[in-house]
């Protein structure tokens, strides 16, 4: 998909709740503004671009994961799941593998003209385009593209002091990012396996013994690079 950016946010602003919309567009991000301020915020970051509540921000307070709703219950067997009633747009659907998944698409999605003449100064060391995992804490923002994460599969790296697992989902097909106490990972048919003996299965994080462990995710963001990068300038760039 062309578009595919999103977190967690929390529409309360100095304490109130308040209702937001979509009004226009910047270096080809969507803008949000709350109806009863106009403030323009930023959807990714969560903080004010203008108006009277500039300095403030609404989060992010999560990730916004992709995954299917097998891998929701098995992370928690009583979240409840939202059932859209929307008709979904069939000619945008990829093809789908031998086991009825779909991969997301990278290679020939491109912006529209209305999106490319918002565009500020982009940074040209990656491709417009190119999708990816990006990895934000208050110290380091760390971009993964995916045609590393497809190549390599599963991988361990030091992100900032933290051993942060990064894998393409075998059953999504889709980057995630967890922390783990590992150096070494594999990637299988239904589970990235550490060279501790834990395994990732369904998102669910597992010991040797195959006892469950609480998971802890960084923030991430599976985006397009110029929408990243206009959004965290200067991001790292994960290379092999």
């Amino acid at each position: 998909m062309v578009c595919n950016s999103g977190t967690s946010l929390v529409p309360t602003v100095s304490g109130a709740g308040h209702r937001f919309e979509t009004v226009g567009l910047y270096d080809g991000l969507f803008v949000m503004q709350d109806t009863e301020s106009r403030t323009l915020w930023n959807h990714i970051t969560g903080d004010a671009m203008y108006g009277p509540h500039v300095g403030e921000s609404l989060g992010p307070v999560g990730n916004m994961l992709q995954m299917s709703a097998e891998q929701a219950l098995a992370i928690d067997p009583n979240i409840e799941l939202a059932v859209s009633t929307r008709p979904y747009n069939k000619g945008n659907r990829p093809e789908a593998d031998a086991g009825g998944r779909y991969r997301p698409s990278n290679k020939s999605a491109e912006l529209s003209s209305m999106f490319i003449e918002t565009l500020g100064d982009e940074d040209a060391r990656l491709p417009r385009m190119t999708m990816g995992l990006g990895v934000v804490s208050e110290r380091l923002v760390r971009f993964y593209p995916m045609d590393l994460i497809e190549e390599n599969g599963a991988f361990v790296d030091d992100f900032d002091g933290d051993m942060v697992l990064i894998f393409a989902d075998p059953t999504t097909f889709t980057p995630a990012a967890l922390f783990v106490d590992a150096s070494d990972a594999v990637l299988g048919e239904r589970e990235v396996r550490l060279d501790t003996g834990g395994v990732v299965r369904m998102g669910v994080l597992y010991d040797q013994d195959g006892r469950r462990l609480d998971v802890e995710r960084p923030q991430q963001l599976f985006s397009r690079w110029y929408g990243f990068s206009l959004t965290f300038p200067g991001a790292e760039i994960m290379s092999q």
